[in-house]
């Protein structure tokens, strides 16, 4: 009898060392963890969230993290990963199972769409759609605010709004002519999205084109990190790191986060959701 307690507890001990050392979310829309998004894309993405999550009831969150292995996931796939850190934090309704979790780990170059357990297995080409004709031609070219900006609204369009109308997804476009309408209104959307940020994004190519003051080498990046996420009461608090990887130079500046909007409708915070392990993966 005690041989087979100490079994059970060996095999459960790898899940509950995992699940301690998962993030706690930094909200229920966006958790910028990678710090890839400025404070105005970010409070942007956090309102399509909540627009969308008000409009169809179905709670979509954006993770971005370096990679996987920083938040618990080391020796990992992502999509055990992903299916892991949803039913951790509980994303979407209990009762419906309906939630959608978009986990982007930047330098893994990988990244995963998890959808709710209440989502048929065809849902998981939606999914597959999103990512490869939406996210990853933007992400391929190291625009990952850009891709981002196309793949929010894109899994609205494409996965929560037909599911929370009892739509079955439709197939895959890719052979019919008289479908590519609906992709290029989407593209349009996309590069309107895109133009937009243009200006917000301009400082950050600037900083690449910039010598190093110590080195004299192209090569600095900006990279933003959150210390305190804002919220629809009070802005939040942050650093933006201008690095250089060739000489390790590093200058650090406070910044303050403008407050988020709040959300309408549906109310905020995690119902309970599980995953069951569907989704899509995507590569670059």
């Amino acid at each position: 009898m005690l041989r087979a307690v100490l079994l059970i507890l060996a095999l459960l001990a790898p899940a509950a060392s995992l699940a301690q050392s998962l993030p706690d979310p930094l909200s229920d829309t966006v958790s910028d963890f990678a710090g890839i998004l400025p404070p105005e894309v970010a409070v942007q993405l956090t309102d399509t969230l909540a627009a969308g999550r008000a409009e169809t009831g179905v709670q979509v969150v954006l993770v971005t993290m370096a990679r996987i292995s920083d938040h618990g996931g080391a020796g990992q796939r992502i999509e055990d990963y992903a299916k892991a850190l949803f039913n951790h934090w509980g994303i979407g309704d209990a009762t419906r199972d309906d939630g959608i979790l978009l986990l982007v780990a930047v330098e893994d170059r990988s990244m995963r769409i998890a959808l709710g357990a209440g989502y048929p297995v065809i849902w998981d080409n939606a999914a597959q759609r999103v990512i490869d004709r939406h996210v990853l031609p933007d992400f391929r070219e190291g625009d990952y605010i850009g891709g981002l900006q196309a793949g929010i609204p894109a899994t609205f369009d494409l996965i929560a709004r037909p599911f929370a109308a009892g739509v079955t997804p439709p197939p895959d476009p890719a052979s019919r002519w008289q479908d590519l309408a609906p992709f290029a209104i989407f593209a349009a959307i996309a590069a309107a999205m895109i133009g937009l940020a243009a200006r917000r994004r301009l400082g950050d190519a600037l900083v690449r084109l910039r010598t190093c003051p110590r080195c004299g080498r192209r090569s600095l990046r900006r990279l933003r990190e959150i210390l305190t996420a804002p919220t629809a009461q009070s802005a939040g608090q942050g650093l933006t790191h201008t690095q250089c990887s060739a000489c390790g130079w590093d200058r650090t500046e406070p910044v303050t986060l403008p407050r988020r909007a709040a959300s309408k409708g549906s109310g905020g915070g995690f119902g309970g959701g599980s995953s069951s392990g569907g989704g899509a993966t995507g590569r670059w």
